[in-house]
């Protein structure tokens, strides 16, 4: 077996210029893999991180029926007693915190302009501790909880043309009922720009303190939604956290409804099962165009080497001894080529999750639509894993050594006496 070894080894190097096409072929494709690869998760883990700290966090509490009119932003379907949810869930493990909070429609003002847009009332105190709005200012200052003043999203900002300490008119709209349409004005001044990397959040989005939601809305002490942030994204943690914050809240006597933040990005979860899907093809595609690759050059190999063959069966050397051969030349390649490939790969990976990928240097069409579609503003940055790496290496050698079965096999099932009358 040794043997064998020792020959496969040589043979590689026996034939240089084919060797170097077939490795340049196989570590290319395994390092375009790895990127592409690397590019997708990493952008899929700066959407679930802009989904959960900017818009939804862990989990959400409604009350029955607000879910399904979600989008309607109903202000007549509200949690009356959300201090006493708060207290119940104090000590359920894995609870970081939780916020009461009070979504409504609403649009800005300015002049003869006006920008439809989503309130969003907060509690300025508990709120840091569960989104990343606060770290996320980029002018004026935080909110405080007696605060008739607002904070802004960066794009909605240069959208209507405001400014820190400008005051707006803002239309708090507080039912959407075509029947029982009902709104209020009142005037905020803009204490904060904030900019959160989410393009919704950015754009759509308005903050004011709880207390003057309240009031402009008639709310009294009720709010649409308590929020609960926890320790950890596992999935496991959060279906643990949900079955155990419905088991409480079924002792109340309203009926609620808890639903995590896969609930509430069911588009984002849509988008990025479609795109496992394709990504699935893509990697088939690149193993495909590499097999092909080390098939040819084993032929070729074969056909260059007919006396050579013809020699190893005239000497005593078994069909199964030169199908191993073969094989372990073509896994040979298949090892260095990965190995570079892995190399190229994790580089270039590297590179982009240090420096991001640029959306803005594409232009303004290619921006908006990957807006559209994922969560995320300005760069796609890469997640570069061992197990990717691990796991592109050992693909790269068994496709390798599969695609040597057959040439391995041709040169196996060679006639001697024919082999060696080859000229």
């Amino acid at each position: 077996m040794w043997t064998l070894f020792k020959l496969a080894f040589r043979n590689i190097f026996r034939f240089k210029r084919r060797t170097f096409i077939t490795l340049s072929a196989i570590s290319v494709g395994l390092g375009l893999l790895i990127l592409s690869i690397c590019l997708m998760n990493g952008v899929d883990k700066q959407s679930i991180s802009n989904i959960i700290n900017c818009q939804t966090s862990h989990i959400k509490i409604f009350k029955a029926g607000y879910f399904e009119k979600r989008e309607e932003l109903p202000m007549d379907i509200t949690i009356k007693d959300p201090d006493r949810i708060r207290s119940l869930l104090k000590d359920v493990p894995g609870i970081l915190g939780t916020e009461s909070r009070v979504l409504f429609g609403a649009g800005l003002i300015k002049g003869m302009d006006e920008l439809p847009c989503l309130g969003v009332a907060i509690d300025p105190l508990v709120d840091p501790g569960l989104f990343i709005i606060k770290e996320s200012l980029v002018e004026g200052t935080w909110l405080e909880p007696d605060d008739t003043k607002m904070l802004v999203g960066k794009s909605l900002a240069k959208d209507i043309g405001l400014a820190v300490d400008d005051l707006v008119t803002v239309r708090l709209i507080t039912s959407t009922g075509k029947e029982d349409f009902s709104w209020n004005a009142v005037d905020l001044e803009i204490k904060g720009i904030f900019d959160s990397g989410h393009p919704t959040v950015d754009k759509q989005r308005i903050i004011i303190p709880l207390e003057q939601a309240r009031e402009s809305l008639s709310l009294d002490s009720q709010v649409t939604e308590i929020v609960v942030r926890l320790n950890s994204d596992d999935d496991k943690t959060i279906a643990t956290a949900q079955t155990r914050i419905k088991e409480i809240l079924k002792t109340l006597e309203d009926p609620y409804e808890v639903v995590t933040w896969k609930d509430l990005a069911g588009m984002f979860l849509t988008i990025s099962k479609m795109k496992t899907r394709n990504s699935g093809m893509i990697i088939f595609i690149m193993l495909l165009i590499a097999s092909m690759g080390i098939i040819n050059t084993m032929l070729m190999s074969v056909l260059e080497r007919t006396r050579e063959i013809g020699m190893f069966s005239a000497m005593g050397m078994k069909k199964s001894e030169i199908m191993t051969l073969f094989i372990l030349e073509g896994g040979f390649i298949g090892a260095v080529g990965a190995l570079l490939g892995c190399i190229l790969g994790g580089l270039a990976s590297w590179y982009f999750e240090v420096h991001g990928w640029s959306i803005v240097a594409w232009g303004e069409t290619f921006q908006k639509m990957s807006e559209s579609i994922y969560p995320v503003k300005d760069a796609f940055y890469a997640d570069l894993t061992m197990d990717v790496l691990v796991m592109t290496f050992l693909f790269g050698v068994a496709i390798s050594v599969l695609a040597s079965f057959y040439p391995a096999r041709k040169a196996a099932k060679l006639n001697p006496i024919e082999a060696l009358r080859h000229i």
